[in-house]
């Protein structure tokens, strides 16, 4: 039986924000799974690690103030702000982001990351 795909992207946003946990969220995408970002663009069954090697020398840390969730059918939108430190010390906040998320059979099989992190000047563009 397989999770509603809300449950399936809060169970992904949990092993987000946990470093024991991080590497176990290729277990939540499909292995055709698309993942896109400003800039980047992963496929298939390495996407997952290929994404966290991505997003690993970006910033310190970072974190996800939600502010509300959309859910139509296999879709899941996020909505809200980012936070942290980024690779000089400085902290950030109240940054916007927009995930989409499509999820089927309990398996992310596309993520689309919308965030101002470059506007803001958090990271390089």
């Amino acid at each position: 039986m397989s999770r509603a795909p809300r449950e399936t992207v809060e169970e992904f946003f949990d092993r987000m924000s946990e470093d024991e946990e991080r590497d176990t969220v290729g277990e939540l995408f499909a292995d055709d799974a698309v993942i896109t970002l400003p800039g980047e663009r992963f496929e298939g069954p390495d996407a997952p690690d290929e994404f966290l090697a991505f997003l690993a020398p970006r910033y310190e840390w970072a974190g996800k103030e939600f502010d509300r969730w959309i859910t139509a059918g296999p879709h899941v939108v996020s909505l809200g702000t980012l936070y942290g430190v980024d690779n000089d010390g400085a902290e950030f906040e109240d940054v916007r982001y927009v995930d989409v998320y499509e999820v089927r059979d309990g398996l992310i099989q596309r993520l689309d990351v919308y965030n101002d992190l470059a506007v803001e000047g958090v990271v390089e563009s």
